[in-house]
């Protein structure tokens, strides 16, 4: 590609092999500065994260390694994954960005898209003054996973990761309702309502803010996301979310592909050259084409 800063190293690179290629991609690490090092804990510990760690540290940079809770199920198994994974000898430790319960989030506005106004990430992802994603290159069923895919959705809070996966507003399955009204209490926007003449539980949309509370709170499973949404639209909505968030903060990233590592100041432009090279179907990368699309105008 014209233009294109991708500088690559070896998976086993040192200290110093690792601060020259984020000096590269102009990573700003000014002393005291706080980076948030965005990883899967649920893959296993990069081979190049612990010398990352060692020239962020070297820099006098504060890092921090950083993911956010699953959509579903308990969110502190995300800090268990990570250290039976080997994270916690990566030389940084290890923050649940969104917190314990997968609550503690940031709304940030979204702009320059089309389908979102705003986005939610895990706070402490947005504490920090820089982001740093060190990403595995996967392609399997669900797609093609690289860089955008792990800002987008990997820095989503739980909340956000419902958002970009469905239409954005849960149903009611009314005949699971109990008309116990808790979702219209825990409900801080007032999107959940009691329907007077069934006396069950509706959502009213323009209300809804898509945070999923009241689904959480159902004692029944009345409540559930509305999965009616296409593929594609899903990665372009987690390609909106990842231009949000690198929009809010300085950013770099790094990508292990084919056994090198590769680093890029800029997301979009790695993920294509990496799909281009290893042929991956269009389908597969709906969401750089959007992002590549919006760019245009």
């Amino acid at each position: 590609m014209d233009n294109m800063h991708l500088f690559s190293a070896p998976v086993n690179m040192d200290a110093d092999g690792a601060l020259k290629l984020l000096e590269a991609v102009g990573l700003p690490m000014e002393t005291a500065s706080v980076i948030a090092v965005k990883v899967d804990f649920t893959k296993p510990c990069p081979m190049c994260l612990p010398a990352i760690c060692d020239a962020l540290r070297e820099k006098g940079c504060l890092a921090f390694l950083a993911d956010t809770a699953p959509g579903y199920g308990d969110a502190l198994k995300a800090l268990w994954y990570a250290g039976s994974n080997g994270y916690d000898r990566a030389g940084a430790p290890c923050v649940l960005a969104d917190g314990v319960k997968g609550t503690d989030y940031e709304l940030i506005p979204a702009r320059g898209v089309k389908l979102l106004r705003s986005a939610k990430f895990g706070r402490a992802i947005l504490d920090a003054d820089a982001i740093l994603s060190v990403t595995e290159l996967t392609v399997d069923e669900g797609g093609y996973c690289g860089v955008i895919h792990d800002l987008g959705y990997g820095c989503a809070s739980r909340a956000g990761k419902t958002e970009v996966q469905t239409s954005g507003k849960p149903v009611v399955d009314a005949s699971k309702c109990i008309g116990c009204k808790q979702c219209t209490t825990v409900c801080e926007h007032g999107g959940a309502r009691m329907d007077p003449d069934t006396n069950k539980a509706t959502i009213f949309p323009p209300k809804c803010s898509g945070c999923m509370r009241c689904m959480r709170i159902c004692p029944t499973g009345a409540i559930h996301p509305n999965f009616d949404v296409s593929d594609a639209a899903v990665q372009s909505k987690i390609a909106e979310y990842a231009k949000a968030l690198c929009d809010a903060r300085p950013h770099a990233h790094i990508m292990m592909a084919a056994g090198n590592v590769y680093a890029c100041a800029d997301p979009v432009q790695l993920d294509q050259v990496c799909a281009e090279a290893l042929g991956i179907p269009k389908s597969f990368t709906a969401g750089i084409e959007h992002l590549l699309t919006l760019r245009e105008g």
